[in-house]
């Protein structure tokens, strides 16, 4: 959005600058007439742009650079200890607990490896959700019906997340952040 909000003020400024004036016939084309008051309604502009940049870097810097929303496609992903020896174990208990409770649901497990600080903790990853709400009623489901996977000790955490925090997370090969950004707004 910032991308797209910056070619817009450039383009509104190569506008504003392309009608300033022309110059009088005295002076000829070459000469740009900046009045006072266009000066002023740059510098507002300017000043405006600048803020809204601030304030939405500020926003997702208090996030952690994730974003939410409520309608976008919805992953599930389960945090496992460092390679557990019981793995194939464990992801078949996960999906009979999801052919037993969500039969229609369509959901495919596959198990992910990134780089970086999470080359040591493979997650698996349930796909997907049409939606926040979706996504959300599966992880309280594993609360209240506490399955047997869970009490295993292969699993560290389990959340949904976002099609595009998921994105974020690979990209950045980290997990940081997305806890407290999950709590926050989950």
């Amino acid at each position: 959005m910032s991308h797209s909000l910056n070619y817009l003020f450039f383009e509104y400024f190569f506008w504003l600058e392309t009608v300033a004036g022309s110059g009088s016939p005295e002076s000829g084309p070459e000469l740009k007439i900046i009045t006072p008051m266009k000066i002023r309604i740059l510098f507002f502009l300017a000043f405006a742009f600048m803020a809204f940049n601030a304030h939405t870097q500020e926003t997702l810097t208090s996030k952690g650079g994730y974003t939410l929303d409520a309608n976008e496609e919805h992953y599930y992903i389960f945090v496992l200890n460092n390679r557990p020896a019981d793995l194939p174990e464990l992801r078949a208990s996960i999906t009979k607990y999801i052919w037993k409770h969500y039969p229609k649901a369509n959901l495919k497990i596959t198990q992910i490896e990134i780089d970086g600080e999470l080359s040591d903790v493979p997650l698996l990853h349930v796909q997907s959700f049409p939606n926040k709400a979706e996504a959300l009623a599966f992880h309280k489901a594993l609360k209240t019906d506490h399955p047997d996977f869970l009490h295993m000790g292969m699993t560290v955490d389990y959340f949904p997340v976002s099609k595009t925090n998921f994105e974020a997370i690979v990209r950045s090969k980290s997990l940081n952040g997305y806890k407290d950004f999950f709590l926050k707004n989950y």
